[in-house]
């Protein structure tokens, strides 16, 4: 059977759910972001133990004290020299370490190194970007070690809110989002109209673009566009 990093993604996730944290995946080129208080996990998934996977996980350190690699359990158990010899490595680098037993139909995950509080110099700007961006999805729709896949960043997510909202209206006015409590980085996402989801009517007025109406039934869409669905859904009740 062929292991693709997916396979590792909800095992891990599950792991972190039941330990309290909050996981979205993808978030900047992170596989999986876990957050619980102030604390954040990057987890880099991989089908196996490679240099680049290593490298990652180092230029991961700039964002978080706790990052880690999740690696399939071997099938040769942990006592053969390349094993030991990757374990001195990552403890050396102070990367923490997970196993899935993906030969296992329970898939369990293993802590088998925790990394400990490292001296690796922060990137304040790209900590701040990676916490920023996790702060503002809603959904946790993607899928840790994707690859050739479209990514719901918070920026598509949002744009996909709006979509949503103008499914149920023939136009929407700047001022009457800023009613409805819409931020002013919503409003800016129509301007750019960088999907070409959108129809500027007049000034300040928008309406849905053929583009934009086909975005709403897009497969990969389909979990985000049903949860704005009912939000709104459920807005409009109320007023």
């Amino acid at each position: 059977m062929t292991i693709k990093e997916t396979d590792l993604y909800l095992p891990v996730c599950r792991f972190f759910e039941k330990e309290g944290y909050m996981v979205q995946a993808e978030v900047n080129h992170c596989d999986l972001v876990a957050v619980k208080e102030q604390e954040t996990c990057i987890v880099e998934l991989k089908s196996s133990f490679h240099l680049k996977l290593v490298y990652q996980a180092m230029e991961r350190q700039r964002l978080s004290d706790m990052v880690f690699v999740a690696i399939p359990r071997p099938k040769k158990g942990q006592k053969q020299k390349s094993w030991k010899q990757m374990i001195q490595l990552l403890k050396r680098l102070d990367i923490g370490l997970l196993t899935v037993a993906l030969d296992s139909p329970l898939n369990s995950v293993e802590m088998v190194l925790l990394p400990n509080q490292n001296k690796v110099r922060k990137n304040a700007k790209k900590q701040k970007r990676l916490q920023k961006e996790f702060s503002e999805r809603n959904v946790a729709v993607n899928v840790g070690g994707t690859t050739k896949r479209k990514i719901i960043t918070a920026y598509r997510e949002k744009a996909l809110e709006l979509c949503c909202i103008l499914e149920q209206q023939p136009f929407v006015s700047y001022k009457t989002l800023r009613l409805w409590g819409m931020p002013e980085k919503s409003l800016q996402i129509l301007r750019n109209n960088y999907y070409d989801w959108f129809v500027r009517k007049q000034r300040g007025v928008y309406a849905l673009s053929e583009k934009g109406k086909m975005a709403l039934f897009a497969p990969e869409f389909e979990t985000v566009v049903a949860y704005y669905r009912k939000v709104w859904k459920e807005r409009s009740e109320e007023v």
